[in-house]
């Protein structure tokens, strides 16, 4: 998982996108392991006087892709073992890189099973890791770990529709004749140009749709629910078929609600995943639970079902596992014990 989260930090880097806190994290990672400076190095001599990936130029990350994969073929060409002062070890730490970013962080151009879609682009994250990308009509699209975002060979063409099964935050490009649909399992959420977090994991008690500027229609998929239009700061929640099994049956089917937004942090709860930031309102331990598993990429058990229950709030800022649950040992007694990325809570 970390080697993921570092070769997406050089992405990032290479693209212009990194942020402060990122190129911090990035830091760390190239003083802790030191593998990660030789793949750094390889990186930039394969990049030459052109980025590998081009924020301004580059519709998402294939087109980087495919620079990388064509230089490494001319350097391994002209040289095997020694191209423009670039070391053996280099060209293994490029083909480490090339791995990585068409099979372990997200890939490009596979087949879809999506009837809709013949041959279609696959965005996809593991726990532990998050990506952003540009799509082809230019709506950016920030991507949440543990998340799977689909789009047809179409897209920004016929139409502009994209599936989601995870957590993802849109900010669309203004296209009326071409209105932008998001497909979840239980609603559509369809925009014209607009700015909306969208959460919808299949193992959650409820997905959501959460609106920050523009306006959005949500079409329900359950029944005859309808549809409604979301005003600014407003979300949908939809209760999914596992809140049964996570002991939330109570919930309402459908409910609309208000965004608890803080002027001094410049964003919603909904959002602030975006800045790496965690936020626990009265959530059960239970619900808890999968969102860290997501966020720092391991696996938690519970011993006593009965903590699942246990309501906690929190915000928590680029801490670590150990600090968030050290924090909830105190406030409400819950015991841990960590062994690498296991974690074992109990009473």
């Amino acid at each position: 998982m970390e080697r993921n989260r570092f070769i997406e930090l050089l992405r990032k880097k290479e693209s212009g996108e990194i942020t402060l806190l990122e190129q911090k994290e990035l830091n760390e990672l190239l003083a802790v392991n030191d593998t990660y400076p030789v793949i750094q190095g390889a990186l930039k001599a394969l990049s030459g006087p052109d980025p590998l990936f081009n924020r301004n130029t580059d519709n998402g990350d294939n087109a980087g892709l495919k620079r990388l994969r064509e230089r490494i073929r001319q350097a391994e060409k002209k040289n095997r073992s020694r191209i423009a002062g670039m070391p053996v070890r280099w060209m293994a730490a490029a083909a480490v890189i090339f791995a990585l970013l068409t099979g372990g962080l997200f890939y490009f151009s596979t087949p879809s099973r999506h009837p809709q879609a013949r041959t279609a682009n696959i965005v996809e994250t593991e726990k532990g890791s998050r990506t952003n990308l540009v799509l082809p009509d230019g709506s950016r699209v920030w991507v949440n770990a543990d998340t799977k975002l689909t789009y047809d060979h179409t897209f920004g063409t016929r139409t502009r529709s994209v599936y989601l099964s995870g957590e993802a935050y849109f900010e669309v490009a203004k296209d009326k004749a071409h209105p932008f649909i998001v497909h979840t399992p239980l609603m559509d959420v369809k925009a014209v140009g607009t700015a909306f977090n969208v959460r919808a994991y299949k193992d959650e008690a409820n997905a959501q749709a959460t609106l920050m500027e523009g306006s959005v229609e949500v079409a329900f998929k359950r029944k005859e629910s309808g549809k409604i239009l979301l005003k600014p700061m407003e979300k949908v929640i939809v209760r999914t078929p596992a809140a049964a099994v996570a002991g939330e049956k109570d919930l309402p089917e459908i409910a609309v609600m208000k965004v608890n937004y803080d002027p001094a942090e410049a964003a919603a709860p909904e959002t602030r995943w975006l800045k790496n930031r965690l936020v626990f309102s009265q959530e059960r331990l239970g619900t808890i639970v999968k969102t860290l598993e997501r966020h720092y990429g391991c696996s938690i058990r519970v011993t006593d079902t009965a903590l699942l229950n246990r309501k906690l709030s929190g915000i928590f800022q680029d801490e670590s596992l150990a600090d968030v649950l050290e924090s909830f040992r105190l406030a409400a007694g819950i015991r841990y014990e960590i062994d690498k990325n296991n974690v074992l809570l109990f009473k």
